[in-house]
């Protein structure tokens, strides 16, 4: 009897769908020839999101063996001979795939830590080697990277690396035709670009020329950086922003200066923008007409402001005609940011909300939240040291059924306050506790609150005490709980603590990583 065949195109959608398992796959490149050159492209499309050490050198090692002569001159170079010795280089070997070419995802900093990460596991580590050297060393990964890879759909970059000598001779211009596949850009400004060169503009021209179907955009300046320091680079990318066909999701980091030009050169994505964060960025200076400008942005999904500052109230007023419905509203602020502006934006905003991320509740914003937001089903809130927690007396009456919240304060009495006020028509909730007290408050909570949750996730540690507590609240919940999110699910248990677990499972509760819940 011979063993069924499977059709090529079967075994590639299975291939497909463990596409995030790669462990899996790299048992797969074992199977045949077809598995092999099946798995290959899926593997090497992401291969940077490995933890192992052996399997991150394994990466690396066959990336080096993807350099040409020069890149491996340069690598010898930086390395030395003490280092250099201990990789069995052949500069006449030709790799049996070209395994740069399939990249797909290229983040910069990803990449340096898995470098950084192989140097310390295969070499004498990077102590043995000067800092310039161990960044040189990287970039030559990059350019190695960027030079073969023809794929890749997600890049995130600084313009740091367009400032190391070792990078100056790329070709930039065969390297971005390579991104015509180009969906999401995050580029980084380094403090080093306050005198711009050569190389990365003419990266950002390339990217007008060649990537007009980014859908994905995020730039971020340094800390205390004023924009206005490097126009030619900010111009360039209000360019970008300005030519790119239909840009989705916009997101811009410490922007001190020159937001003006960011809101006008937005219009022109007015048809396709659905996504916008602002993070750390100054306000005070942004005139009315262009403040305005959001009332333009007709499919606007989704608008976050994090840590910025110097929006005024006659600034929100304008909003009172704004054509778009927001799905979700994130406003993680510090006090530089009024509380009357985010009343406004609830009254505004607030009828189509689906969701609405606050830091710092008060009894004021939650009157808010029931006045302007009907049709709400998520709110998140970060509840932070020495917050007065009068306002979870209103929590009654929110007609919500998700409640995502983290707490930072050592106030004891919250967990019995939390639990006590939430109405059952929330069935789902994340507690997040970051305190040496959270053992406590989970007990307390769970012990108190009502026992219709179908959903429960508390970043706490799977152990013994808190499998019992667990297991307390199911028993009193008539089955209505289907989902537990825990922290630490790969530990080895002790018999008493698998028993536990086995148990709460037998009462058809699924038991997932507090991370990985959606909400």
């Amino acid at each position: 009897m011979t063993l069924p065949h499977l059709p090529d195109d079967c075994i590639y959608y299975i291939l497909q769908h463990l596409q995030n398992d790669c462990s899996t796959l790299f048992n797969c490149l074992l199977t045949n020839r077809f598995w092999c050159k099946s798995t290959i492209p899926l593997l090497y499309a992401n291969p940077f999101i490995f933890s192992k050490s052996e399997k991150i050198c394994s990466i690396i090692f066959t990336l080096i063996f993807c350099f040409n002569k020069a890149e491996i001159l340069q690598l010898k170079n930086q390395l030395g001979p003490n280092q250099i010795n201990n990789i069995n280089l052949d500069e006449e070997y030709k790799p049996l795939f070209e395994y740069s070419k399939y990249l797909e995802i290229f983040n910069y900093q990803k990449i340096n830590t898995i470098i950084i990460k192989c140097m310390l596991t295969y070499f004498s580590g990077p102590s043995v080697f000067s800092k310039d050297i161990l960044y040189d060393t990287i970039l030559i990964f990059h350019k190695s990277i960027l030079r073969q890879s023809k794929n890749i759909k997600q890049l995130n970059i600084s313009s740091y690396i367009f400032y190391r000598e070792c990078f100056n001779n790329i070709n930039v211009q065969n390297f971005t035709s390579n991104l015509t596949k180009l969906n999401s850009l995050s580029f980084d400004i380094n403090k080093v670009g306050s005198v711009c060169n050569e190389i990365e503009q003419e990266f950002l021209s390339n990217i007008v020329n060649n990537c007009l179907n980014l859908r994905k955009l995020i730039i971020k300046f340094p800390q205390r950086y004023e924009t206005s320091n490097n126009f030619v680079t900010f111009e360039k990318l209000c360019t970008i922003i300005q030519e790119l066909n239909k840009l989705e999701i916009f997101k811009i980091v410490n922007c001190y200066s020159l937001l003006n030009n960011v809101l006008w050169s937005l219009e022109f994505q007015k048809n396709s923008l659905v996504n916008i964060e602002f993070s750390n960025t100054n306000f005070s200076n942004v005139s009315l007409k262009n403040f305005n400008n959001f009332n333009n942005l007709y499919n606007l999904k989704y608008l976050s402001f994090k840590y910025c500052k110097g929006i005024l109230l006659n600034q929100c007023e304008i909003l009172k005609f704004a054509p778009f419905k927001l799905k979700e509203l994130s406003i993680v602020s510090n006090n530089d940011w009024s509380v009357d502006v985010t009343s406004l934006m609830l009254k505004y905003l607030g009828e189509s909300l689906q969701s609405l991320i606050i830091v710092n509740p008060t009894v004021f914003l939650i009157e808010n939240i029931l006045m302007y937001c009907p049709n709400l089903i998520l709110l998140t809130i970060s509840i932070k040291f020495h917050n007065d927690l009068s306002f979870l007396s209103l929590f009654r009456n929110l007609r919500i059924r998700m409640l995502n919240v983290s707490i930072f304060t050592q106030n004891t009495k919250l967990g019995i306050d939390l639990a006590n006020n939430i109405p059952i028509n929330i069935i789902k909730i994340s507690v997040c506790y970051h305190n040496s007290n959270e053992f406590l408050l989970f007990k307390e909570f769970l012990e108190n609150c009502h026992n219709k949750f179908e959903i429960i996730n508390l970043n706490h540690n799977i152990e013994l005490k808190f499998l019992n507590i667990a297991l307390n609240y199911i028993e009193r919940s008539n089955n209505s709980l289907k989902i537990l999110g825990m922290t630490r699910l790969d530990k080895s248990l002790n018999d008493e603590e698998s028993k536990l677990l086995n148990r709460i499972k037998a009462k058809g509760i699924k038991i997932m990583e507090f991370n990985s819940i959606q909400m």
